[in-house]
């Protein structure tokens, strides 16, 4: 998904848009630029759509359309499965957000094509003259909006005590910071360009708000004594002005050592603030709460997914399903709402949420669609794992995992949630290093991130151990929790205890005897493990139908 916000300007919308002549003369200049000159297709693709919609032909934008026209596809061109007029769609935005990074940055007019539709938006975009550089026109503060991605920006860190000869640290480190922040697909980060070279100390929160238009600001300050070195850190809400975190990091300094200490710290920061549970979606997700599922806007249905992903909880899902199947059904083009979709599919099909008919083939097909709308969303390979972990293809999910951490390591949730994939293809000691990993990068982590451990403990016959990792899982009202109690307890022959624990699944699932077998191998990839759990559970008294 495209996710840097390159406008450090203010634009209108189309409502008070140029004239066709100057569009065409814009799109010219744009087409003639060193960055489009050798790129043939893009500059055809971008021809088209801009003529179509200037023809008034707009409606015709759909990607089988500029498949046959543009790319010169056959008439049985399926766009689902030839996915050429999608991926070159994301290359063409891109393509633009540098054109209006470098040579265009001062143009007046602005060509876009929004994420999710073919479309091109045509924008006027004002500047004042001051004092010889050009200063956007301000424009008013907006309170925080939960139906729109946020959008950040980060900016030069102040100097304390750090010689000349090491201003280099201040200038990377937050190029560095904004590269990081723009592998998360929930964030539009507003390029480092643009924000270099601000001074925060001479602007107030709301300045800086009018600005930008970011709704968050993120700075600090960079101290070295000797051989310390000492960051803070804040983020702020530009809206209101209040700083909703703030960290501050200490690291023993060498020059030799720069690279690592700078890499740590981004590392931490980007987690801490931008991750799936981390303080930016916390936010929109409390601004967002008291709504109803007909009243959500895409990205909120994105926050009710995370929120069914920690509790698990039944009524969760079925907001958090309901509110995505209807941005697919506006947005057919937003990958990150397929991927999350394809995890809803697989969950209802493992915890019979729900009553969907082929749930896998959904999940299945859901995550192959975000793929193909965009290939970098890592949530699409996290259910692509689900749907090898349910075939049993250990290759295949190991595969995935180690493309979601590829695609970013720095996203804690996601990276743990890698590690717990690889854990149950049995890659134990990998997979616990990545949700290690994963926890002291954020240690709002779902609670089902404790399942591997107790699996390993139990599979392992250290069963105190198991027992022990049942107490961390939670989640009393969720059926793998007496499920796991009852075959651990039965194997320490608790008998009394495991018997009161099988109780409590009978009555969460009371069609757990005749599908007991079912249930836990969903998540056990090997039969011989399955029967393990089974050995248990009977011993607790479980009399499978």
């Amino acid at each position: 998904m495209d996710r840097q916000a390159t406008d450090n300007n203010k634009s209108r919308d189309d409502t008070a848009a140029p004239s066709a002549a100057v569009i065409r003369t814009q799109l010219a200049k744009i087409a003639g630029s060193s960055g489009f000159q050798r790129a043939t297709r893009l500059k055809k693709f971008l021809h088209f759509v801009v003529n179509e919609k200037l023809d008034g032909r707009a409606d015709n934008l759909k990607a089988y359309t500029i498949g046959l026209e543009v790319f010169d596809r056959p008439v049985n061109f399926d766009p689902i499965t030839d996915t050429i007029v999608r991926v070159s769609a994301g290359k063409l935005r891109r393509a633009l957000e540098r054109y209006y990074l470098g040579p265009g940055r001062q143009d007046n007019i602005r060509i876009s094509i929004p994420k999710g539709r073919y479309v091109p938006v045509f924008q006027i975009q004002e500047f004042e003259q001051t004092r010889g550089d050009i200063k956007p026109v301000e424009s008013a503060c907006e309170p925080l909006d939960s139906t729109k991605q946020p959008t950040i920006a980060v900016l030069p860190f102040r100097k304390l005590n750090l010689g000349p000869s090491r201003e280099f640290i201040i200038n990377g480190f937050g190029e560095e910071l904004t590269m990081a922040l723009s592998r998360f697909s929930g964030l539009r980060v507003i390029a480092y360009y643009s924000t270099s070279g601000i001074d925060p100390e001479q602007y107030g929160q709301d300045q800086l708000c009018r600005r930008l238009g970011a709704t968050f600001v993120m700075t600090g300050s960079i101290y070295q004594a000797a051989d310390e070195l000492r960051l803070n850190v804040e983020l702020v809400r530009t809206d209101n002005s209040q700083q909703v975190w703030s960290q501050r990091y200490d690291r023993n300094f060498a020059v030799e050592t720069l690279f690592s200490i700078r890499d740590d710290i981004v590392q931490n920061i980007v987690a801490a603030v931008a991750d799936d549970y981390g303080i930016i979606p916390k936010i929109i997700a409390t601004a967002s709460q008291g709504k109803t599922v007909d009243e959500l806007e895409a990205y909120e249905a994105v926050m009710r997914f995370h929120h069914f992903e920690i509790t698990l909880d039944s009524r969760a899902y079925e907001e958090a399903l309901l509110a995505l199947e209807k941005t697919v059904a506006i947005d057919a083009e937003y990958a990150l709402a397929w991927a999350m979709l394809s995890i809803l599919y697989f969950d209802a099909f493992t915890f019979s949420f729900g009553d969907l008919n082929n749930p896998v083939e959904k999940g299945t097909e859901a995550a192959r669609k975000a793929i193909a709308i965009d290939p970098f969303c890592q949530h699409a390979y996290f259910g692509m794992c689900f749907a090898q972990l349910l075939q049993r293809n250990e290759e295949e999910v190991i595969r995935n995992a180690n493309k979601i951490i590829e695609l970013n390591p720095n996203a804690g949730f996601l990276v743990g949630t890698a590690g717990w994939f690889l854990a149950l293809a049995g890659q134990y000691d990998e997979g616990f290093g990545f949700i290690e990993q994963s926890i002291q990068l954020n240690p709002f982590f779902p609670p089902w991130f404790h399942f591997p451990y107790y699996l390993n403990s139990y599979l392992n016959g250290d069963f105190s151990g198991a027992l022990k990792t049942v107490e961390k899982f939670g989640l009393p009202d969720f059926f793998w929790n007496p499920l796991m109690q009852a075959a651990v307890l039965g194997q320490l022959r608790r008998i009394n205890e495991a018997q009161a624990a099988l109780q409590r699944l009978l009555s969460l699932k009371p069609d757990f005897p005749a599908r007991a077998r079912f249930y836990i191998s969903c998540f056990l990839i090997k039969d011989k493990w399955v029967d393990r759990m089974l050995e248990g559970l009977k011993k607790a008294g479980l009399n499978e139908v």
